[in-house]
């Protein structure tokens, strides 16, 4: 009976959770892990199965997770920070590529369950006329003619998930601007929203980590193959273009800028499928770009020698300029027309980006837009009310070079109507940005489907039979 009593009292009592207790934690962490697990590998396999479109003759204009996105989460979005939400998207896309790669063979190397875990990565036919633009000689080929504008994706975070086609309707993507030096940007707040107009309003800059470490970036990224640089037994790679400034210092100037811009040239022409020269860019610190006839002739002189020099490739990645978007006059025609004149005498250019944000706001606003555009301030403004301007900036450059040299069309795009103004008006491409504010990231699936019923609509077989119909070309 003492030894019965006493016993307790006398052995040292363990602290801590019991042995039952561990090992429920331990079947927790191994359940929940393996739920995790299942779930990657679940989004990769889905990811790589074949893209289906619907049927541009039935399907409704606007998709449910577009109604979705508009309905539910834009409101959402609309109450935070503009480049809080901007930031927030690439975290989360960031992560939606690393699901991307677990299915990607070339990125994590083989296994003996392929053929279970890793379906063949394939694309279905959707029925209409077709929207696969094929430019320079088929050098490039866009499997869709719709792109995300230089600005989303400033440090080629997400180049694996626009390559690998994740996104369904996406063609194509522009990463940057990148200059040579790395930039913190202006002071925050410096991105703002202009809700009633559907506008964004940007200062952001040209914040960008430097040319030298998105090189580093992107030669990582080249075991997965690009568009011009396939690797085999893989699917087509959508096209990347990189889009270079000069550096946001108002230190740089003259020779020195012309010198940054080919110091980002020569670093990141090697991993691009085509290049664009941001010369028009309404935020640099001294307010000054190079759409100017003697600086501009400058700088292509010194890109073409770079380019020379670099490109071991022939032919070599294709070189656009990027305009503003100048006022519907004639002195906006006339400056429009010298600097694409410049552009074409150089033999270094092969087409056009127009165009970029504009600095003013001579455009449609409403009264409310107006007083909080007063309110912001300085700042590149697009959107909406830059669609009108932008487009007949397209179709200016079009006539002018008499159809002779693909045109990027951005500015405005918010909707299949939009991407086909731009294309009659002579756009090859199309990019959208503030759109997808807006939209959401199913405005390429809605434009994919919506641009099949216009074409057909119209009588076109292919997106390329209807380019620039809308302008009459000198004979």
């Amino acid at each position: 009976l003492k030894r019965g009593v006493f016993s307790s009292w006398r052995r040292p009592r363990l602290h801590g959770p019991s042995p039952r207790c561990v090992v429920d934690m331990r079947r927790a962490v191994l359940k929940g892990s393996a739920a995790c697990g299942a779930t990657a590998a679940g989004v990769a396999y889905y990811q790589r199965l074949p893209r289906t479109y619907g049927d541009h003759r039935t399907e409704w204009s606007e998709s449910v997770p577009s109604r979705f996105y508009r309905n539910w989460l834009a409101p959402v979005i609309m109450k935070t920070d503009a480049e809080t939400a901007h930031v927030t998207t690439l975290a989360a896309a960031q992560v939606l590529q690393a699901l991307r790669l677990l299915g990607e063979p070339s990125w994590t190397g083989s296994t003996p369950l392929d053929w279970l875990l890793r379906p063949a990565a394939s694309a279905s036919t959707p029925p209409g006329p077709s929207i696969r633009q094929e430019l320079f000689g088929g050098r490039l080929c866009f499997e869709t003619p719709f792109g995300i504008a230089a600005g989303f994706d400033k440090n080629a975070d997400l180049v694996p998930l626009y390559r690998l086609g994740t996104l369904p309707g996406l063609g194509f993507c522009e990463v940057g601007s990148v200059s040579a030096l790395p930039s913190d940007g202006n002071p925050k707040p410096r991105c703002f929203r202009i809700v009633e107009d559907e506008v964004v309003v940007n200062r952001m800059g040209l914040n960008n980590i430097g040319s030298l470490a998105i090189a580093e970036k992107l030669k990582g990224f080249e075991v997965l193959g690009t568009a011009t640089k396939p690797i085999p037994e893989a699917p087509p790679r959508a096209p990347i273009g990189i889009n270079i400034t000069k550096t946001h210092s108002p230190l740089i100037m003259g020779d020195e800028a012309v010198e940054d811009f080919a110091t980002s040239f020569t670093r990141l022409v090697p991993y691009a499928d085509y290049m664009v020269l941001n010369i028009s860019c309404p935020n640099t610190a001294e307010g000054k770009t190079f759409e100017d006839r003697e600086t501009l002739q400058g700088l292509l002189a010194r890109i073409a020698e770079a380019r020379g020099k670099v490109v071991s490739s022939s032919p070599p990645p294709p070189i656009f300029v990027k305009l503003s978007p100048p006022m519907d006059n004639e002195q906006g025609r006339a400056q429009l027309k010298e600097l694409v004149e410049v552009a074409r005498a150089s033999g270094t250019v092969d087409g056009f980006v127009v165009s970029n944000t504009a600095g003013d706001r001579d455009m449609p606003l409403s009264k409310e837009g107006r007083e909080e555009s007063d309110k912001i301030g300085r700042g590149g403004l697009s959107g909406r009310p830059l669609r009108a301007r932008s487009t007949a900036a397209i179709k200016e450059v079009y006539r002018l070079t008499g159809g002779e040299m693909p045109i990027i069309g951005v500015g405005g795009v918010d909707s299949p109507e939009a991407a086909y103004e731009k294309i009659r008006a002579g756009a090859s491409l199309v990019q959208v940005y503030t759109g997808l504010v807006y939209r959401g990231p199913f405005l390429f699936s809605d434009m994919h489907t919506g641009l099949r019923r216009l074409l057909e609509r119209d009588g076109f077989k292919s997106v390329s039979e209807a380019v620039g119909v809308d302008v009459a070309l000198a004979r």
